[in-house]
């Protein structure tokens, strides 16, 4: 389990803090979500390259092999652990 802090506000202004326990599931699924919104931009990089090399193209299907693991994971609810293996 994990802690988190949780603020609260009012009109903007801080008005108190208090710490929770939060699944490792839950984490782990912040966690793979991050994750994804991160491959976003490596895979545009990948796609704007006029001609990838062989080990550039190997590399990003290993990638997205392991992203899509991931997010196949993540949509099962399969949060044990943050791999995409």
């Amino acid at each position: 389990m994990a802690q988190r802090t949780i603020e609260t506000y009012k009109d903007g202004q801080l008005t108190g803090t208090t710490t929770v326990t939060v699944p490792d599931g839950d984490v782990n699924a912040d966690t793979m979500r991050d994750r994804a919104a991160q491959a976003i931009a490596a895979n545009q990089t990948f796609l704007a390259l006029a001609s990838p090399t062989n080990a550039q193209t190997v590399a990003q299907v290993q990638r997205l092999t392991r992203e899509c693991t991931a997010l196949i994971r993540l949509m099962l609810g399969l949060l044990d652990d943050t791999t995409g293996t």
